[in-house]
């Protein structure tokens, strides 16, 4: 089987190019033929990179990088019989998470190495994919494995950029300070949304178009999103006030979100969203432009590696995969972990 890594080496708050070198061996041990890994040096490489492994016939592209090196690997090779393999290595590691793959900063010594292990002993499965798009077609369009988001989420993600160029080592510290700063001065606008057709207008704060469960690194905004139904969960927070902004923060963080009346949720296919004012737009935490846009769900476009660990929920069958764990469970799984890190960690040379 032949594959292609493609490496972010400014992803993530420190470097890891050791870990990929010794990823890349485990890999070639277990019978792959790597063909190259390339190193991306700006935006639009990770596409680049994945659309040649396409036309050359791998079998497979590992990306060793964030959500949005991931992304930009998606706009390349969607839509192929190439199978995409995630080797966590960002700051936030959402999707990675999402997986229960382990993340840099976790327990495990070798995250890279050991997601690597994990998928490989997994499935390859048919996962749905989002679209967004100018609204009037003038422009290309880019895809998403988590998230597409309007507004206040993406005016973080952008100034959370800023930050983490002035200040790369602090991961993210630096992100929870963009949140704070960008909270303090954002307001909601008016906004006309279709969804599938249904016209609403709203004051908004934020729109999100979820395809996984997980938003961010510790908040679960869509706690029923399924990956292969062909659905994508639609949250629109209504707002005009820095204050609204921080209560649904404060309301997801709780998981109290569902519940409130100022947050429209739906389920959707088609959604197009046009404001008063210009507001930001983003694919997996990269901005990429500004409203209006469309969003669509691809069904099954991509084919994802799973590991064992996954959990059964995000998929329309679950087999073969974590079955869905009680908090105790989730505790002892944890606890073995942490035993089987610390030999890890004690083993290093």
């Amino acid at each position: 089987m032949r594959a292609l890594v493609i490496y972010n080496p400014i992803a993530g708050s420190h470097a890891q190019e050791d870990d990929v070198q010794q990823t890349v061996e485990y890999l070639a041990s277990q019978g792959w033929d790597i063909a190259r890994v390339e190193r991306t040096h700006g935006p639009g490489d990770a596409t680049t990179y994945a659309r040649e492994a396409v036309a050359h016939g791998c079998d497979a592209v590992f990306v060793a990088g964030g959500d949005g090196t991931i992304a930009q690997a998606i706009d390349g090779m969607w839509g192929s019989e190439t199978v995409l393999g995630l080797l966590p290595a960002g700051t936030g590691n959402v999707m990675a998470r999402q997986l229960n793959l382990p993340v840099p900063g976790g327990l495990y010594a070798r995250p890279m190495l050991e997601s690597a292990r994990l998928l490989l002993n997994g499935q390859v499965r048919p996962v749905d994919i989002g679209r967004i798009g100018p609204k009037a077609g003038s422009g290309p369009a880019r895809h998403f494995l988590c998230w597409g988001g309007v507004g206040f989420d993406a005016q973080v993600n952008i100034d959370f950029a800023e930050e983490k160029r002035l200040n790369r080592g602090l991961g993210l510290l630096a992100f929870t300070v963009s949140t704070l700063l960008t909270m303090r001065d954002f307001a909601g606008t008016g906004a006309t949304v279709r969804v599938d057709g249904q016209r609403v207008s709203r004051r908004m704060i934020m729109l999100v178009a979820n395809n996984i469960q997980l938003y961010g690194v510790i908040f679960r905004m869509a706690p029923t999103a399924i990956l292969d139904d062909g659905w994508l969960d639609l949250y629109l927070f209504q707002g005009r006030s820095p204050a609204r902004t921080l209560l649904h923060t404060l309301r997801l963080l709780f998981n109290a979100h569902v519940q409130d009346p100022q947050v429209d949720v739906y389920r959707a296919r088609h959604v197009e969203i046009t404001t008063y004012r210009p507001l930001p737009v983003h694919v997996d935490g990269e901005a990429i432009g500004y409203t209006p846009v469309v969003i669509d769900v691809v069904p099954r476009a991509l084919k994802l590696m799973v590991p064992p660990c996954a959990p059964a929920n995000l998929f329309m069958d679950g087999t073969g995969m974590l079955a869905p764990e009680s908090n105790w469970e989730w505790m002892l799984r944890m606890a073995r972990d942490a035993q089987q890190a610390i030999r890890q960690w004690g083993s290093l040379p």
